[in-house]
């Protein structure tokens, strides 16, 4: 079935196009950034991406760093691990006279189709987890197959391949399964090197991966509950910890090498919000998060829920790895991932819910096992549940693919406002996937209600206001040391361009077509931000019959002012500015018209 696999994906692969007519099999985006270091490394013997950006047209416009260097914000690990298949396709090049600076239409197809033999090759690995610990049988294999076909993993395997995506979901999947595997039998040292060298190639692949470190944490205190000797044990743990540490030393030099430092954020100190991270929005936002844009995840995360019951250590460890990718993922600066297909930072999750899902298949007969009268009808009953649940999972899968093939980075939602279950029924019209595109937006719908009912209650919104509202900044924008436009510093919003999820107690009127009409006493504004402060905010307010008017930001007092038949404006500056959705509320007469909003911000400092 892996085979098979693999060759359908890579007959996609090698004759995909995109929207633009242009071969799929070809790096873009991010990943030319990730090539870049394999001409530089092994045929120039430097770190000097001046030539290679000549090529690339470094579409980031990345500036020099510290060293004089061109920057590169992406990491090594990718590169490295693909060396084998640079190595293959410049022997190819060579032997049949193609360009010889590392861009060979051989170089470059070898190292991109590492994408798709790995995103196949990590199917195994959750298959395993759950053929151990829930049951042999075709369920595992499904369960891997549908959640990398229902998620970001098949679009950055086939459709966007070079990225680090692959690399970190097969080292995350073999990782998994190999400490899952080693509660089987004592610990040796062989074990924990294998171990500590899975999370150092998975954190090699993506930094942020090191969070997994959490598994390895788990099985040493199962070595002392188990009482084995604990020089014998510090000894295995100082061998993984310096595997771990040689896996890493390729990076810490390149950044010592780019940037002066051996730890560096290359984006900038302020690209990691640490002090608020937006975990949740990663989650549900219609804006990229992973559960609404690919709701097989969520199955798979009640699985892993249900699973606490049986298999607490495994489904409660693979939780805690979740949330921990969430908060990291959260508390980047652009925790929607720029032009994303879906939640694609969760790449080493993908075991996780794949895992979660082969525990919901298992269910159904898990109790008709259990059922003492009728079982014959328990057994029918088990099989048609299962039977529902298979063809939900694949009515799911199949829609995402479909997705995958009609969308890339230049048609693909990046901006938010828009629910995820109106661009999937809208990109699954045609009378062929019209099933497919209900199934998958209910399912969107309701994968996502916990973080939509919340900011409902919490905002006194409308339903789908979370959808509309969240992951739509009014500023910030950019990120000085990763785009080449800077971040907006003004933005200025007429009265009737605030959105209805963006306003409480306010209604247009055809008597003022470009402002807004209080008919009550009071009115709300949700300010979505994405920046620091300080922020001036200033609103274009007037009255026929005067009056006066007290504005509250985030439930604090800024400002009283009177009001005239003519406009006048209203302006404070705050430094209450919440990463999120922020309030501007205001008590005033009846018949209060808003003409406009603006908002100013501080220019950024640019790398």
């Amino acid at each position: 079935m892996v085979a098979l696999v693999l060759a359908v994906a890579t007959g996609w692969f090698l004759r995909g196009h995109d929207q633009r007519g242009l071969p799929t099999d070809r790096p873009y985006a991010d990943a030319p950034y990730y090539y870049a270091y394999l001409p530089s490394l092994v045929l120039d013997h430097d770190l000097d991406f001046t030539d290679e950006y000549q090529v690339t047209h470094n579409w980031y416009r990345l500036g020099k760093t510290p060293t004089g260097k061109p920057g590169n914000v992406f990491g090594v690990g990718p590169a490295l691990l693909s060396l084998p298949a640079f190595a293959i396709g410049h022997a190819v090049a060579v032997a049949t006279d193609q360009r010889r600076d590392g861009f060979s239409d051989a170089e470059l197809t070898a190292v991109m189709w590492m994408s798709v033999l790995l995103s196949v090759l990590a199917l195994v690995f959750p298959a395993r987890v759950i053929a151990r610990r829930f049951g042999r049988g075709p369920v595992g294999l499904w369960a891997a197959l549908a959640v990398a076909a229902g998620g970001p993993v098949v679009y950055y395997a086939v459709r966007q391949p070079g990225y680090a995506h692959p690399y970190a979901t097969f080292f995350a999947a073999w990782l998994i399964d190999a400490w899952d595997a080693s509660y089987e039998r004592p610990r040796t040292a062989r074990t924990w090197a294998g171990l500590g060298l899975l999370l150092g190639l998975a954190t090699l692949a993506r930094p942020q991966l090191a969070t997994w470190g959490v598994l390895l944490a788990a099985a040493a205190v199962d070595d002392v509950r188990q009482r084995r000797p604990v020089a014998r044990a510090l000894a295995r743990w100082a061998g993984a910890a310096a595997l771990i540490a040689a896996c890493l030393a390729p990076q810490l030099a390149t950044w010592r090498a780019l940037y002066g430092s051996w730890y560096v954020v290359p984006q900038g100190d302020g690209f990691m919000r640490w002090d608020a991270p937006a975990w949740s929005e990663t989650l549900f936002a219609a804006r990229n998060g992973l559960l609404p844009w690919a709701p097989i995840y969520g199955v798979g995360a009640l699985g892993l829920i249900l699973a606490l019951a049986r298999r607490a250590r495994l489904a409660g460890l693979l939780l805690g790895g979740v949330l921990l990718q969430a908060m990291v993922n959260g508390a980047a600066w652009d925790w929607w991932g720029g032009g994303s297909f879906g939640g694609r930072r969760f790449d080493s999750c993908y075991p996780a819910f794949a895992i979660g899902l082969g525990a919901v298949l298992v269910v159904p007969w898990a109790l008709a096992r259990r059922a003492r009268r009728f079982p014959r009808l328990a057994g029918g009953a088990a099989g048609v549940v299962t039977a529902a649940l298979v063809a939900g999972t694949l009515a799911l899968a199949a829609a995402n693919v479909v997705v995958a093939v009609r969308v890339d980075s230049t048609t693909a939602r990046i901006y938010g406002g828009e629910p995820p279950a109106e661009v999937l029924r809208a990109h699954l019209h045609r009378r062929g996937t019209r099933p497919l595109g209900a199934v998958a937006a209910t399912a969107a719908r309701w994968v996502a209600w916990p973080a939509r009912a919340a900011f409902a209650w919490r905002h006194d919104a409308a339903p789908d206001a979370y959808d509309r509202v969240v992951g739509v900044h009014f500023l910030g924008e950019t990120y000085p040391g990763l785009n080449a436009t800077p971040p907006a510093t003004e933005e200025r919003r007429a009265g009737v361009t605030l959105g209805p999820a963006f306003r409480t107690g306010l209604r247009s009127t055809a008597r003022e077509p470009g402002a807004l009409e209080q008919p009550g006493w009071s009115a709300r504004l949700l300010v979505p931000l994405n920046l620091r402060g300080p922020v001036t905010v200033a609103l274009a307010l007037r009255h026929p019959a005067g009056g006066r008017v007290d504005l509250r930001w985030n439930d604090r007092w800024v400002a009283t002012a009177a009001l005239t038949a003519t406009v006048a404006t209203v302006e404070f500056t705050t430094t209450d500015v919440r990463r999120g959705v922020n309030q501007l509320a205001w008590i005033a007469p009846p018949g209060l018209l808003l003409d406009s909003l603006t908002l100013r911000a501080a220019p950024s400092p640019r790398r």
